[in-house]
């Protein structure tokens, strides 16, 4: 759990980020404003709002498929006594076997080129083993210095719509193409916007670097059936929080509301529930 947490935290960032610094057009927007002729069906999932590259249900599924496979396969690998150079290999045969299929529900919905899927398994997989090679280190870190990154990493948006704005780019450039080729306006929503995705994902990361370090944790042993009860409890009320959005409130109030939710909600995994279960 630490470690999906944490990886979620650090890969959701990084998307958003490149999401937010790159226009990368979706195959329906890109068809229909070239070829307005073309005839596509429109999906629910077609309706999104931000750049296409790189796919954050591509980076999520694939970062959850490589840890669950990092977590499960060491006990299967030691009874079938197959080498342990093997193991890696087997873990990003795994990511690409379930990036695949995210990429072919993808590409089919219309939201992503095939391009973008391929270069956004690659983005996972060497940012996963990159994080994997010195995750030691990283959840060692020192809070203070992490709180000093963090901070300079949340400037760089602020940098790139200003930089935007310089060179005649309008920053919200996605948002316009979903609203005017989504046919059913009513399909897209809020939290799927480029600024609310930014301050979702900086506010999980924020709750992992306030959770640092987290040596520890990764350390503890403790059966999940016994944090189970707990993660449930607590997935349930972050999922009625989420429901609970202040839509109507103005943009200030939903994108903290949404920055500290998800702050709490990392936070909590990493450093109350395994107090809680220890």
């Amino acid at each position: 759990m630490v470690l999906l947490v944490s990886a979620l935290g650090v890969m959701n960032v990084l998307s958003s980020l490149i999401k937010w610094a790159a226009p990368a057009n979706r195959p329906y927007w890109w068809l229909r404003e070239y070829n307005e002729t073309t005839a596509l069906q429109q999906y629910h999932g077609t309706c999104q709002t931000t750049a296409a590259f790189p796919s954050s249900h591509l980076v999520s599924f694939s970062t959850t498929v490589y840890l669950i496979a990092l977590a499960l396969l060491p006990a299967c690998w030691q009874r079938l006594k197959f080498p342990n150079r093997y193991l890696s290999a087997f873990c990003i045969a795994a990511v690409i076997t379930g990036g695949t299929v995210m990429s072919i529900s993808r590409i089919y919905l219309a939201a992503q080129f095939p391009h973008q899927c391929l270069l956004t398994c690659f983005f996972t997989i060497f940012t996963l083993h990159t994080l994997r090679k010195y995750s030691k280190s990283l959840y060692n870190f020192r809070q203070f210095k992490a709180i000093l990154i963090l901070v300079c990493l949340s400037i760089s948006p602020v940098l790139i719509y200003f930089g935007m704005l310089r060179i005649d780019m309008d920053p919200h450039w996605s948002v316009r193409m979903a609203f005017k080729w989504c046919m059913d306006p009513t399909q897209m929503r809020h939290e799927d916007s480029s600024i609310f995705v930014l301050a979702r994902d900086f506010g999980y990361l924020t709750g992992v670097v306030l959770s640092l370090p987290i040596y520890e944790s990764l350390e503890n042993k403790t059966v999940i059936t016994k944090r189970l009860p707990l993660l449930l409890v607590l997935e349930m009320f972050n999922y009625y929080a989420r429901l609970e959005t202040p839509k109507s409130y103005g943009r200030v109030a939903f994108v903290a509301y949404e920055f500290v939710r998800n702050a709490m909600h990392s936070f909590t995994l990493l450093k109350i529930v395994p107090k809680l279960t220890t």
